[in-house]
């Protein structure tokens, strides 16, 4: 993020300093993601694992009515 140029070019870039750098860079960063790709199988035995564990554990107010 840092600017080693001369001022004459840092003049003549636009004269950003490092917040507008970085803010220039994080918005790039997100605009150009990508989710990857998670195989389907995976994802399928994942959101089971989920859903039994949903089930398995109590809900908030039963844990402060038993415990």
């Amino acid at each position: 993020m840092f600017d080693n140029n001369s001022v004459e070019q840092w003049y003549a870039d636009g004269s950003k300093d490092i917040k507008q750098r970085a803010l220039e860079h994080a918005r790039r960063l997100l605009a150009e993601y990508e989710e990857p790709k998670l195989d389907v199988a995976k994802d399928e035995e994942l959101r089971a694992y989920i859903d039994r564990r949903s089930r398995e554990i109590p809900a908030v107010d039963a844990l402060n009515e038993e415990y």
